[in-house]
């Protein structure tokens, strides 16, 4: 009998091996997935613990915590065999938590706005702190201002002769009305400036006309021309009656009455102050 030769391993191309491996991999991706732990039998926990214990007494697997007989009330262990249905419900009952306790706590809330944290408190107490200083600093620095105000009043300023002349220059008129016209026939320098005050009565208030005139007249012609421009009767040259006579005087205390008959410039400082007394008013 003649025997038949072996027959030829097949060979596979490198397309027909790759879907092999690819066939493979999918069965192997779709197979389910091991056993992994297991869940607490305790019904107040199913938690899942990956080494969970069995109960020696009740052969039934638990998590770490639950693990101890009396965690979980286990019925066979010996010593909760002594206790009565009724307490072992009641331990039971007191490992379960409670209806409220599940519950949101809606004062929680309220007591963490309320109740600042320490951060805060120490920002607000700093700013109390640096606000108490800087109001003490004002209070301080307002009752120096007031202390010395009342205590040294504030110095008299004394006058610049040099500035009111200056400045009188800058106000005056002519006393003499001619000089209106012909204003720059009297150079500056020939110019007396001068104040002059008059009331008409005592008690009234004095008039002030600021003025100039010529250096070189009398206290006599300067008292004319003086009570021209207060419109004040003149009767000097009319009349001997103490009481309608004027004079003119430096307003001092007492009065120096000035000589009409000397130069006025000779008796008054330049940017000086006269007065016109009548009658009794007269120094």
């Amino acid at each position: 009998m003649q025997q038949s030769s072996p027959r030829p391993p097949v060979l596979l191309d490198s397309s027909s091996s790759a879907h092999q491996l690819d066939e493979a991999l999918f069965l192997m991706a779709s197979a389910p997935p091991a056993e992994l732990g297991a869940h607490c039998s305790l019904p107040s926990c199913k938690a899942l613990d990956f080494l969970p214990i069995t109960c020696p007494h009740c052969s039934v697997s638990f998590c770490g915590h639950h693990a101890t007989p009396s965690s979980h009330f286990c019925p066979h262990d010996p010593s909760m065999s002594s206790l009565s249905l009724s307490e072992l419900n009641a331990r039971r009952a007191d490992d379960q938590p409670s209806f409220r306790s599940l519950l949101p706590d809606p004062k929680r809330h309220k007591r963490a706005e309320a109740e600042p944290s320490e951060e805060e408190r120490v920002k607000k107490g700093g700013q109390h702190a640096a606000l108490a200083k800087l109001k003490a600093s004002f209070a301080k620095g307002k009752a120096g201002q007031t202390s010395s105000s009342t205590a040294t009043p504030a110095p008299v300023k004394k006058p610049n002769p040099v500035l009111d002349l200056m400045r009188l220059k800058g106000r005056a008129v002519p006393a003499d009305p001619r000089h209106i016209k012909r204003d720059g026939d009297i150079p500056m320098p020939d110019r007396l400036f001068l104040k002059v005050e008059h009331a008409k009565e005592a008690t009234e208030k004095v008039e002030v006309r600021e003025v100039w005139v010529s250096k070189s007249i009398t206290a006599g012609k300067a008292l004319d021309l003086f009570a021209d421009l207060f419109k004040v009767t003149n009767v000097n040259n009319a009349t001997t009656d103490q009481t309608k006579l004027l004079s003119l005087a430096l307003p001092d205390d007492p009065p120096i009455r000035l000589i009409l008959s000397e130069p006025l410039s000779s008796q008054v400082t330049n940017g000086g102050k006269v007065r016109i007394y009548k009658g009794f008013q007269r120094p």
